[in-house]
């Protein structure tokens, strides 16, 4: 099969581990090969690249929804100053460049973070520790000789306490800050 798919024998064994949905027709073991229908290979795999074609997609359009909160959140400095008089270019450029530099300072220290990629780093550990949860409940289960109700049971269990656990982390992040944790003054 992972000559067909061109591909290594370790990709292939990711890809079995990854998404515990990977169709086998066959589990190997000790002497025996794994078994392949290769049409229902090929049509898993397309339609995961389907996915993630859509999720590119989607990040784009999240990433220029960014770019536009991000213009909000730190919006152009004022060129007339406060006696009235308008700024030189020069002195804009500067008044830029310190903007600038007191964006990535915050960033550096923490005090700005990209709210995107904290959420799309939670969304893949969460993504991650679920696979992996789910596949040692399943090899678990299989090394002990669980039947495939008490398996199901299980992971059902556990896809509870996931969603329970998620939901309170949400709840925790909904809470409104001080309006001064969320201001930042950048002019």
């Amino acid at each position: 099969m992972a000559r067909r798919l061109k591909v290594s024998l370790p990709t292939l064994t990711a890809w079995m581990d990854r998404w515990t949905e990977f169709p086998v027709a066959q589990r190997g073991r000790n002497g025996a090969s794994y078994g392949f229908d290769a049409e229902a290979v090929f049509a898993f795999l397309a339609q995961r690249q389907e996915e993630e074609a859509r999720a590119t997609a989607g990040r784009d359009e999240q990433l220029m929804a960014l770019q536009l909160s991000f213009d909000a959140l730190l919006p152009a400095p004022d060129p007339v100053q406060s006696a009235g008089r308008r700024l030189s270019t020069k002195e804009e450029i500067e008044l830029w460049k310190l903007r600038d530099l007191k964006r990535k300072e915050a960033e550096r220290s923490g005090k700005l973070v990209i709210a995107q990629e904290v959420q799309q780093m939670f969304e893949t550990a969460f993504a991650r520790l679920s696979r992996d949860a789910t596949s040692f409940i399943r090899r678990l289960g299989q090394r002990e000789g669980w039947p495939d109700s008490q398996m199901r049971a299980v992971e059902g269990q556990f896809a509870d306490m996931q969603r329970q656990s998620v939901k309170d982390a949400l709840a925790i992040l909904d809470t409104d800050p001080d309006t001064d944790e969320r201001q930042l003054n950048l002019t």
